[in-house]
């Protein structure tokens, strides 16, 4: 007999890490985009306060509304798009 392990058994806890860590960052990823999106849609109403120069908006906080809103568009534009979250209409 021998004492040797085979290599399946100690490769298993690095997959089995690997594809937690994965999932972890696919929902972290997913949970950013989500974030993101939805704060794209709210985001215009603070437009108005920032147009009038009410709420101490200024020029350059004006801008960086319009900075932040074009991030958030971009990062939250794949929100609802993975394959996974389609329902299939195939029965």
């Amino acid at each position: 007999m021998s004492s040797q392990t085979s290599p399946s058994s100690i490769r298993a806890p690095i997959r089995i890490g690997s594809s937690l860590s994965t999932a972890c960052r696919n929902k972290a990823i997913a949970g950013v985009r989500a974030a993101a999106f939805w704060a794209a849609v709210i985001l215009p109403l603070a437009y108005v306060p920032a147009a009038y120069g009410a709420m101490g908006f200024e020029t350059w906080s004006a801008l960086a509304l319009i900075a932040v809103h074009m991030a958030c568009v971009v990062v939250g534009h794949e929100h609802g798009t993975s394959s996974n979250d389609i329902p299939s209409t195939h029965a």
